[in-house]
């Protein structure tokens, strides 16, 4: 697994997401699989607030043009296959090994308004990012700067972070063809700038490496509840495995995130 922000190169097909076939996918999209959403105003989503759903009156292209949104489209490898062979695209054009299992793959389309930013904020999963339409510029900052605590609650409603100065900061201006990873949680916000709308073709997926962090946060997030002092992951392997166990027996009960069950 790649552990900083790197940059390649795609030949996804520009005829996949043209405004004229995104509206076409629209139309056959099955239920839940469109959102419609307004734009973040700043680089930092207010606490406490959510995305605010809309719903389109006219063409997508009518729409995206008369007031800042952001269009996406879920799981459309899924049910549109032609997506899929775009998603195997990007892996192998992301330079990923073919060997390594990848779990929870998602592939989203996004549509921006022109100018329209999008807030700090971090991903759990590997995020490999593709520019189809317009400009989507990355701003991606170190690692280093998530705290603690911000790693605990990242899945649990922490996604979107307060703002602040990010230094060093690395920039990638996604034009159609280039494309963008990012191992999990190095944060990030998004602007993209006009005349065109922004469209982008997003994979993310999760490798075992991942999965394993991910289960030693979230447990150290209930820990720490419990009023205990959790350590993060790295920090002793046998609690680390021991944290694993436990996400695994806690999912099996709930029945929530049976996906990552065992990796």
């Amino acid at each position: 697994m790649q552990t900083e922000p790197w940059a390649f190169h795609h030949e996804l097909d520009p005829e996949l997401f043209t405004l004229d076939k995104l509206e076409a996918l629209r139309e056959a999209a099955p239920a839940g699989a469109f959102g419609a959403q307004l734009a973040d105003t700043g680089f930092e989503r207010p606490a406490g607030t959510g995305p605010t759903p809309v719903e389109l009156e006219g063409t997508i292209a009518e729409e995206i043009g008369r007031r800042p949104l952001h269009l996406h489209f879920h799981d459309v490898a899924g049910w549109a296959p032609e997506y899929a062979r775009a998603r195997d695209q990007v892996f192998e054009a992301a330079g990923l090994d073919a060997d390594e299992p990848r779990y929870a793959i998602e592939t989203v389309i996004r549509i921006f308004s022109p100018d329209v930013p999008v807030a700090l904020h971090s991903d759990g999963e590997i995020q490999l990012d593709c520019g189809v339409g317009g400009r989507n510029v990355w701003h991606v900052g170190p690692l280093s700067a998530l705290s603690t605590s911000e790693h605990e609650s990242l899945l649990r409603g922490g996604q979107f972070l307060r703002w602040r100065e990010l230094a060093p900061v690395e920039t990638f201006d996604l034009r159609p063809g280039d494309g963008f990873g990012s191992p999990p949680r190095w944060p990030h916000w998004l602007e993209h700038p006009g005349p065109d709308p922004a469209v982008s073709f997003e994979v993310g997926y999760w490798t075992a490496a991942a999965i394993r962090e991910r289960k030693i946060w979230d447990v150290n997030w209930m820990l720490r509840k419990a009023r205990l002092n959790p350590r993060g992951p790295g920090a002793n392997a046998s609690r680390d495995a021991a944290k694993t166990k436990l996400f695994d027996l806690i999912s099996q009960v709930t029945g929530k995130g049976k996906e990552f069950r065992g990796a």
